[in-house]
This record gives C-alpha cells, sequence and structure tokens, in this order.
C-alpha cells in the first residue's frame, strides 16, 4: 500500500518494472472514513464515497467476498445515480442507510485485507511471473 502515486511509481521504478498505464489516482479513505465516523453532521465527500462504493465492489468480488456487503437492491441503484449525479443532498433516509450500510461493509472488508507498509525489496508479486498487474 502507497500513501501516494509518487511512493508507488519510485517503488516500481528501483524494481526495474513499469506501470501498465501511465495513469494513476488514489482512493481517499480517510475522507470516506471521516465522513462515516459523523454522517449526520459531516457533508458527504461525493467523489471520494463514488470511488469508495467503485473499489469496494471490485475489491469483494477480486476476493471472491461479494457476500460481504450487503445485497444491492433499487434503493441502492438511486442513490447510486444520484451519488453520481452529484446530488447526495437528496438522498431519501433509505437511501442514506443503504449508503452507509454498503460503505461501512467495504470499509470492513479493506480492513481485513492483509496490506505490506514499506515492502522489502526481496517481496516477490505476481509470484515471480513478470511485470506486475494493475499497479
Amino acid at each position: 500500500m502507497f500513501t501516494t502515486v509518487r511512493q508507488a511509481r519510485v517503488y516500481v521504478s528501483r524494481r526495474g518494472w513499469r506501470l501498465d498505464t501511465s495513469e494513476a489516482d488514489t482512493l481517499e479513505l480517510t475522507r470516506v472514513q471521516h465522513w462515516l465516523e459523523n454522517p449526520v453532521r459531516r457533508h458527504v465527500p461525493p467523489g471520494a464515497v463514488l470511488e469508495a462504493w467503485n473499489f469496494f465492489e471490485d475489491l469483494a468480488r477480486g476476493l471472491g467476498g461479494v457476500h460481504r456487503l450487503p445485497r444491492q437492491k433499487a434503493v441502492h441503484n438511486s442513490a447510486y445515480e444520484k451519488l453520481f449525479g452529484g446530488e447526495c443532498a437528496a438522498w431519501a433516509p433509505d437511501e442514506q442507510r443503504a449508503v452507509l450500510e454498503l460503505i461501512t461493509a467495504g470499509v470492513e472488508l479493506w480492513n481485513s485485507c492483509p496490506v505490506v507498509v514499506k515492502p522489502c525489496s526481496s517481496t516477490v508479486l505476481n509470484r515471480g511471473r513478470g511485470t506486475p498487474r494493475g499497479w
């Protein structure tokens, strides 16, 4: 895990690897977690919540843990559409509850993942087969 895109690029470069894409972005989970601490009194960070929602769905599928997120229903779809349109203030109470439940479960899923902080140079990624993918 890297705090900044620059850290990831330096890590990859020092190992003689290259990123599959020149595009890179960071996931602002700190902002999302801050909002989750008091969603009634804090403004929704729409971009960060939208990115987190999409990330958590991908993470759950990648880990075979889709069951760890709430099953999405029509209320999730309507909340997502409003979030995508930047209209979080228009969420109905059931939509906000659905978003909070999903994002909270996603944060719990993320926190359950093993993380290597400041990985050692001896760490072998992708079981030693070529360039790491998805960086």
